[in-house]
Order: C-alpha cells, then sequence, then structure tokens
C-alpha cells in the first residue's frame, strides 16, 4: 500500500510536472504569438506609415507636376496668346494700311492705267498701215438699258447701230479697247477737220468717255484718258485733240460737260 501510494505521488508529480511544462509551453508560444503579432502589427504600422508617407510625396509631386504643368501651359497659352495678339496686330496693321490704301485709290485721279480688251466684230473695217494723227473724244451712255452707265448695254446699243470707237472710258476709269488701232472704226460720220479734211475715221482715234448729258466727266476718267493720249502718242504723231463737236459743228454736241483744261493735249 506505501509503496503504491509513493509509486502514485510519483506520477502525480510527473503529471504535474508534464501539465505545467504544458502551461508553461502554452503560455510561450502565446506570449510569442503576441509578440510576432506585435512585431508584424508594428512592421505594418511602420509600412502603412512609409506607404502613406510615400503616398503624399507621390500626390505632392504629382501635384506640383500638375502645378508646374499648369503654370507651363499657362505661360505657353501666354506666348500663344502673345502671338495671336501680334497677329491680330498684324491683321489689323494689314487691314488699316489696305483700308488706307483703298481710301488712296478711291481718291485717285484713275486707276492704275492699262488697256482691257473687250474686242468687238461690229462697227470697223479692217486696214492696215493707216496713218494716225488724230483723236477725237466722244459721248455716250446706254440709253435703252436699265443702267445708263452699263459698258455691256452701252456695247450693245453701238452694235443695234452698227458704230463703235476704238476704246471706250468707263466711270471708274477702266479702258476698254474695242476695236484695233489699225482698223477704221465707224465712230465720227459726216465730220470734217479745222484743216478741211474729210473722211476723218480714215485717220483717227474714237474715244468714247461714258457720261450722261446731266452729269459730268469723273476724275478716274480724265486721268484714264491722259494716260492713254500718253500712250497713243508714243505710238504716233497726234497732231489734233479734238471733240465729237469740233469736227461736226450742229450736228454734235459731245463730249458732255467736259473740262478741256484738265486734259494734256
Amino acid at each position: 500500500m506505501y509503496l503504491f501510494s509513493k509509486k502514485a505521488v510519483y506520477i502525480a508529480i510527473a503529471i504535474l510536472l508534464l501539465a505545467g511544462g504544458a502551461v508553461f509551453y502554452l503560455n510561450l508560444k502565446k506570449q510569442g504569438k503576441a509578440a510576432v503579432s506585435s512585431i508584424v502589427g508594428e512592421k505594418k504600422s511602420i509600412m502603412d506609415q512609409e506607404a502613406s508617407h510615400s503616398s503624399e510625396e507621390t500626390v505632392d509631386n504629382a501635384n506640383d507636376s500638375v502645378s508646374e504643368s499648369s503654370s507651363a501651359g499657362i505661360e505657353q497659352d501666354a506666348d500663344v496668346s502673345s502671338s495671336i495678339s501680334s497677329s491680330s496686330s498684324s491683321s489689323s496693321s494689314s487691314v488699316k494700311n489696305q483700308g488706307e490704301d483703298d481710301s488712296s485709290d478711291s481718291n485717285a485721279d484713275a486707276p492704275e492705267f492699262k488697256i482691257i480688251n473687250k474686242l468687238v466684230r461690229f462697227g470697223f473695217q479692217k486696214s492696215s498701215g493707216r496713218s494716225i494723227d488724230t483723236l477725237v473724244v466722244h459721248s455716250s451712255y446706254d440709253a435703252i438699258g436699265s443702267d445708263p452707265y452699263s459698258v455691256s448695254g452701252l456695247i450693245a446699243e453701238y452694235k443695234s447701230y452698227g458704230v463703235s470707237p476704238h476704246y471706250l472710258i468707263d466711270r471708274k476709269g477702266n479702258v476698254y479697247r474695242l476695236v484695233e488701232d489699225q482698223n477704221i472704226a465707224y465712230h465720227a460720220g459726216d465730220s470734217k477737220m479745222p484743216d478741211g479734211r474729210t473722211g476723218v475715221n480714215n485717220f483717227s482715234i474714237g474715244v468714247e468717255i461714258m457720261t450722261t448729258k446731266t452729269e459730268k466727266p469723273t476724275s478716274a476718267q480724265y486721268g484714264s484718258l491722259n494716260g492713254l493720249i500718253d500712250y497713243l502718242k508714243g505710238k504716233y504723231k497726234l497732231k489734233y485733240i479734238l471733240g465729237h463737236d469740233d469736227i461736226a459743228p450742229g450736228r454734235k454736241d459731245d463730249p458732255w460737260n467736259f473740262d478741256w483744261g484738265k486734259v494734256d493735249k
């Protein structure tokens, strides 16, 4: 009985020791897990803080980048605006200069002298080698159409009568050539020169100034007529520059309202 009791005590002690060791081990393991969790948590917290800090730096950098980009964009816009402003100024200047030029042109006596070919197939006789020494100035307008200063209307009226001048000067000073100089245009009709010669068409150039009996020739028309006279003087030895009324007095009274003081004879 004593031996059993002693053995039982030993067994109980062993059990207690094992139980205590188990408890100690479990406690130690639990503490270890807690420590590991604490370390992991701390490390995770540190990592989160670093990530947050990194994120904030990224955001800050992004904001800085955006800010810099925006600033650059604003500067670029400023450059573009400056460019547009400069371009606009240039355009305005260009438009202004153009306006000034237009104004200058409108006040000029005549456009730059040039001859516009508008040759007709009527109102003349073909010729060659004729001697030209006279220029006759006429006045006419379109008395049939609605616009007295219609070039095409006036030419149509010439056609209906079978007549034509060599040149026609419209209200703006445009000079149209209707018949070549070497051909005999039917413009003078029954007429006689101051020197007694007749058949004036044979040795003359006819020039029509587009105007009505109630209006005067324009400054542009006078300017173009003078340009045409200079041009013809360069080709022929003009002795006479006359009006239709000079070679057909009593029958003709044109050029109407004409100021010979404005003509370079």
